[in-house]
Formats: C-alpha cells, structure tokens, sequence
C-alpha cells in the first residue's frame, strides 16, 4: 500500500511540475499585436489606399490608464484582404479588430466591396462608426500626431458628442449596412 502512494504521489507531482514548466502556450503579450483603432479607406482608380491608425503602446505616456496615442501607415491595395496581406509582409504583429472604433472613406466615396468586406471580418464590431468625408485620407488623420489619445477614440468621442448628429448609432456599420433577410 505504501508503494502505490509513493508511486501515485510521484506521478502526481511529475504532472504538476509538467504544467508548470508549460505555462500558458496560447497566452498573448499586448506588444504581440496591432490594436486598429481607425481605418480610412480611398479609392484610387481601381485600388484603394487603406489606412490603419493603431495603438502606439511606445510613446510616453501610453500606459497610463485607458488613453493611448495612435500611429498611422497607409497600403495601396487591390482591396481590404490584400491591406491585411501587405500588412503581414510589412509587419510581424497581428492585426487586432477588436477595438475598432471608426471608419471613415475618404474623397466622399463609400465603396460597397469594401464594405462587404468589413461586414464579414469576424473581428469587426457592428458599432463601428462608418463616416465619409470630402477630404482625402491625408488630410483627415494629419491630426493624428498632436491627439494625446488615439485618432480612433477622438473621432468616436466626436460623433457621439455632436450637437448635429441627433442619433449616432445610426451611422454604425450594423445599422447602415446589415442586411435583413
């Protein structure tokens, strides 16, 4: 009897000791990521330049509470796939949707494929601001770099605290663009 408790002892502390020298393999650091905050999307004949403003966790003052700065780089891509392709080969973070705030096309032009697109990404939420703007993508994020918080969080915190805009939810990607059966 004592050598069956010695033994299953043993056993049990071999297996202990085995998940703890495994840790959390799936486990993911923040820097292992690209938070996307805000996208811009302009059509340029028949491809699209998509802009991706995402958290930029190495300034100064970004880990302090919930307020973190944002930084921009622009692709000229075929279409919102071929950006996310790009990006891999550009960059070895993944592209995280989770926090996306706002989407804004640029020249005054909605592009529906574009739109499909971000309708079907599993990680983009419904609540998204879709907006347009005269302007082109350039001049819409030149502010990006005096916001002390993200471009993203600025133009969310905007629309949703206009005085023109009576019903912000109605410009959010799942009220403009779902489809009813």
């Amino acid at each position: 009897m004592k050598r069956r408790s010695k033994y299953g002892l043993l056993i049990g502390m071999l297996f202990l000791l085995a998940l703890g020298v495994s840790g959390c393999g799936d486990r993911k650091d923040i820097e292992d990521s690209s938070y996307v905050l805000a996208m811009g999307f302009e059509k340029i004949n028949d491809k699209y330049l998509v802009r991706y403003s995402y958290g930029d966790f190495s300034k100064e003052g970004s880990n302090s509470g919930t307020k973190v700065p944002s930084k921009s780089i622009t692709f000229l891509a075929d279409s919102f796939a071929d950006a996310n392709r790009i990006w891999e080969q550009y960059q070895p973070k993944k592209l995280n949707f989770g926090h996306l705030k706002t989407v804004i096309f640029g020249n005054g032009q909605k592009d529906e494929k574009i739109i499909e697109e971000l309708l079907g990404h599993p990680q983009i939420a419904k609540s998204v601001f879709v907006l347009e703007t005269k302007k082109n993508l350039k001049e819409v994020f030149s502010i990006e770099k005096d916001l002390p918080v993200s471009f993203g969080e600025y133009v969310a915190e905007a629309v949703e605290n206009s005085r023109k805009i009576e019903e912000p939810k109605e410009l959010t990607l799942g009220r403009i663009y779902q489809k009813t059966p």
